[in-house]
Protein backbone atom coordinates (compact mmCIF):
# COMPACT_ATOMS: atom_id res chain seq x y z
CA UNK A 1 0.00 0.00 0.00
CA UNK A 2 1.22 3.15 -1.25
CA UNK A 3 1.27 6.78 -2.28
CA UNK A 4 3.86 8.09 -4.92
CA UNK A 5 3.84 11.47 -6.17
CA UNK A 6 5.47 12.78 -9.56
CA UNK A 7 5.26 16.14 -10.65
CA UNK A 8 6.78 17.03 -14.39
CA UNK A 9 8.41 20.46 -14.08
CA UNK A 10 9.70 22.38 -17.34
CA UNK A 11 13.44 20.84 -17.15
CA UNK A 12 12.94 18.04 -14.36
CA UNK A 13 11.16 15.69 -12.75
CA UNK A 14 10.30 15.01 -9.41
CA UNK A 15 9.15 11.91 -7.33
CA UNK A 16 8.52 11.29 -3.94
CA UNK A 17 6.89 8.41 -1.61
CA UNK A 18 6.23 7.39 1.31
CA UNK A 19 7.39 4.34 3.37
CA UNK A 20 4.39 2.06 4.77
CA UNK A 21 3.59 -1.30 3.43
CA UNK A 22 0.95 -3.35 5.21
CA UNK A 23 0.27 -6.67 5.13
CA UNK A 24 -3.41 -7.26 3.29
CA UNK A 25 -5.40 -10.45 2.77
CA UNK A 26 -7.80 -10.99 0.45
CA UNK A 27 -11.12 -10.22 2.01
CA UNK A 28 -9.03 -6.27 2.97
CA UNK A 29 -8.19 -7.38 6.10
CA UNK A 30 -4.42 -5.41 7.46
CA UNK A 31 -2.61 -7.95 9.98
CA UNK A 32 -0.14 -5.28 9.99
CA UNK A 33 1.26 -2.15 8.76
CA UNK A 34 5.22 -1.75 8.68
CA UNK A 35 7.49 0.99 7.70
CA UNK A 36 10.47 0.44 5.30
CA UNK A 37 13.83 0.45 7.01
CA UNK A 38 16.54 3.55 6.50
CA UNK A 39 18.02 2.58 2.88
CA UNK A 40 15.01 0.89 1.67
CA UNK A 41 12.56 2.90 -0.20
CA UNK A 42 9.58 2.66 -3.27
CA UNK A 43 11.86 4.78 -5.57
CA UNK A 44 14.71 2.59 -7.23
CA UNK A 45 17.63 4.50 -8.75
CA UNK A 46 18.64 2.26 -11.60
CA UNK A 47 21.09 3.64 -13.89
CA UNK A 48 19.28 6.58 -15.59
CA UNK A 49 16.09 5.72 -14.25
CA UNK A 50 13.92 6.51 -11.59
CA UNK A 51 11.17 4.02 -10.78
CA UNK A 52 8.35 3.78 -8.52
CA UNK A 53 5.59 1.29 -8.17
CA UNK A 54 2.05 0.89 -6.41
CA UNK A 55 1.46 -2.38 -5.70
CA UNK A 56 3.47 -5.32 -4.64
CA UNK A 57 6.67 -4.93 -2.98
CA UNK A 58 7.71 -7.42 -5.14
CA UNK A 59 7.86 -4.91 -8.50
CA UNK A 60 10.03 -2.59 -6.56
CA UNK A 61 12.31 -5.12 -5.55
CA UNK A 62 12.90 -6.58 -8.81
CA UNK A 63 13.65 -2.75 -10.26
CA UNK A 64 15.61 -2.09 -7.11
CA UNK A 65 17.95 -5.55 -7.57
CA UNK A 66 17.53 -7.62 -10.77
CA UNK A 67 16.18 -4.85 -13.94
CA UNK A 68 18.66 -3.80 -15.84
CA UNK A 69 17.19 -1.64 -18.75
CA UNK A 70 17.88 -0.16 -21.77
CA UNK A 71 20.48 2.94 -21.93
CA UNK A 72 18.52 5.85 -23.58
CA UNK A 73 20.36 8.02 -25.46
CA UNK A 74 19.66 12.14 -24.92
CA UNK A 75 15.47 11.25 -26.84
CA UNK A 76 13.23 13.67 -26.02
CA UNK A 77 9.49 13.34 -27.53
CA UNK A 78 8.08 11.43 -30.02
CA UNK A 79 11.61 9.41 -29.87
CA UNK A 80 11.33 8.58 -26.42
CA UNK A 81 7.72 7.96 -26.65
CA UNK A 82 9.20 5.47 -29.05
CA UNK A 83 11.98 3.80 -27.19
CA UNK A 84 10.07 3.35 -24.17
CA UNK A 85 7.50 1.25 -26.68
CA UNK A 86 10.00 -0.38 -28.49
CA UNK A 87 13.13 -1.07 -26.01
CA UNK A 88 12.17 -0.77 -22.43
CA UNK A 89 8.72 -2.34 -22.41
CA UNK A 90 9.83 -5.53 -23.71
CA UNK A 91 12.64 -5.48 -21.53
CA UNK A 92 10.91 -4.49 -18.38
CA UNK A 93 8.18 -7.54 -19.17
CA UNK A 94 11.00 -9.90 -19.75
CA UNK A 95 12.64 -9.05 -16.57
CA UNK A 96 9.32 -9.57 -14.67
CA UNK A 97 8.62 -12.88 -16.27
CA UNK A 98 12.04 -13.98 -15.43
CA UNK A 99 11.98 -13.16 -12.15
CA UNK A 100 8.38 -14.59 -11.90
CA UNK A 101 6.80 -11.66 -11.70
CA UNK A 102 3.49 -12.15 -14.18
CA UNK A 103 0.27 -12.92 -14.10
CA UNK A 104 -0.44 -17.01 -14.47
CA UNK A 105 -1.31 -18.14 -17.61
CA UNK A 106 -4.02 -20.24 -16.71
CA UNK A 107 -5.64 -17.39 -15.05
CA UNK A 108 -9.37 -17.21 -16.48
CA UNK A 109 -9.83 -13.32 -15.78
CA UNK A 110 -6.88 -12.64 -17.88
CA UNK A 111 -7.36 -10.01 -20.50
CA UNK A 112 -4.35 -9.57 -22.01
CA UNK A 113 -1.01 -11.40 -22.95
CA UNK A 114 0.70 -10.05 -20.64
CA UNK A 115 0.26 -8.81 -17.31
CA UNK A 116 1.52 -7.82 -13.64
CA UNK A 117 0.11 -6.40 -10.44
CA UNK A 118 1.96 -2.95 -9.84
CA UNK A 119 1.44 0.52 -11.45
CA UNK A 120 4.79 1.64 -12.10
CA UNK A 121 6.47 5.08 -12.22
CA UNK A 122 9.23 5.73 -14.69
CA UNK A 123 11.29 8.79 -15.03
CA UNK A 124 14.26 8.77 -17.64
CA UNK A 125 15.44 11.60 -19.74
CA UNK A 126 13.59 13.93 -17.13
CA UNK A 127 10.50 12.58 -18.22
CA UNK A 128 7.34 10.88 -16.77
CA UNK A 129 6.06 7.93 -17.82
CA UNK A 130 3.42 5.92 -15.95
CA UNK A 131 3.41 2.05 -16.93
CA UNK A 132 -0.07 -0.36 -15.98
CA UNK A 133 -0.25 -3.88 -14.99
CA UNK A 134 -0.80 -4.83 -18.64
CA UNK A 135 2.49 -2.98 -19.77
CA UNK A 136 0.46 0.06 -21.78
CA UNK A 137 2.21 3.67 -20.35
CA UNK A 138 0.69 7.19 -20.75
CA UNK A 139 2.25 10.52 -20.02
CA UNK A 140 -0.09 13.23 -18.65
CA UNK A 141 -0.91 16.28 -20.12
CA UNK A 142 -0.74 18.35 -16.80
CA UNK A 143 2.34 16.98 -15.70
CA UNK A 144 1.07 15.66 -12.30
CA UNK A 145 1.30 11.68 -11.19
CA UNK A 146 -0.60 10.25 -8.38
CA UNK A 147 -0.46 6.10 -7.65
CA UNK A 148 -1.65 4.35 -4.80
CA UNK A 149 -4.08 3.87 -1.98
CA UNK A 150 -3.44 7.67 -1.15
CA UNK A 151 -3.66 9.02 -4.29
CA UNK A 152 -7.27 10.93 -4.50
CA UNK A 153 -6.10 12.65 -0.89
CA UNK A 154 -2.89 13.43 -2.43
CA UNK A 155 -4.26 14.46 -6.04
CA UNK A 156 -6.79 16.24 -4.57
CA UNK A 157 -4.13 18.47 -2.51
CA UNK A 158 -1.86 19.32 -5.39
CA UNK A 159 -4.58 20.75 -7.73
CA UNK A 160 -5.83 22.80 -4.84
CA UNK A 161 -2.01 23.84 -4.17
CA UNK A 162 -1.74 24.66 -8.07
CA UNK A 163 -4.61 26.32 -8.95
CA UNK A 164 -4.39 25.43 -12.28
CA UNK A 165 -0.64 27.01 -12.32
CA UNK A 166 2.55 25.00 -13.21
CA UNK A 167 5.62 23.86 -11.04
CA UNK A 168 8.90 26.00 -11.90
CA UNK A 169 11.23 24.97 -9.42
CA UNK A 170 11.85 21.61 -8.36
CA UNK A 171 12.17 23.33 -4.58
CA UNK A 172 8.75 24.45 -5.17
CA UNK A 173 7.78 20.55 -6.64
CA UNK A 174 9.35 19.27 -3.53
CA UNK A 175 7.24 21.09 -0.71
CA UNK A 176 4.01 20.66 -2.62
CA UNK A 177 4.71 16.74 -3.20
CA UNK A 178 5.77 16.52 0.38
CA UNK A 179 2.36 18.43 1.73
CA UNK A 180 0.27 16.51 -0.74
CA UNK A 181 1.81 13.34 1.15
CA UNK A 182 1.53 14.70 4.16
CA UNK A 183 -2.42 14.99 3.99
CA UNK A 184 -2.73 11.56 2.33
CA UNK A 185 -1.22 10.01 5.27
CA UNK A 186 -3.47 12.10 7.72
CA UNK A 187 -6.84 10.27 5.55
CA UNK A 188 -4.96 7.01 4.08
CA UNK A 189 -3.94 4.60 6.65
CA UNK A 190 -2.08 2.65 4.14
CA UNK A 191 0.09 5.69 3.88
CA UNK A 192 3.32 6.74 6.54
CA UNK A 193 6.60 8.38 6.77
CA UNK A 194 9.16 9.29 6.11
CA UNK A 195 8.64 10.78 2.71
CA UNK A 196 11.35 10.32 0.21
CA UNK A 197 11.60 13.07 -2.61
CA UNK A 198 14.12 12.38 -5.79
CA UNK A 199 14.54 14.62 -8.66
CA UNK A 200 15.96 13.80 -12.12
CA UNK A 201 16.92 16.66 -14.42
CA UNK A 202 17.22 16.60 -18.05
CA UNK A 203 20.25 16.54 -19.69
Amino acid sequence: MTTIVGIQGEGFSLVCSDSRISDVDDTGYVSQIMTLREGNSKIAVNGKYLFGAAGDMRAINILHHAFNPPTPTNLKGKKLDEFITVKFIPALRECFEQQGYASPESNEDKRHIAEQDSTIIVVVNGTIYVVDGDYSWYSDMNGIYVLGTGSSYALGALQAMLGGKKVKTPYQARAMALKSLAIAARNDPHTGPPFQTYVQEQK
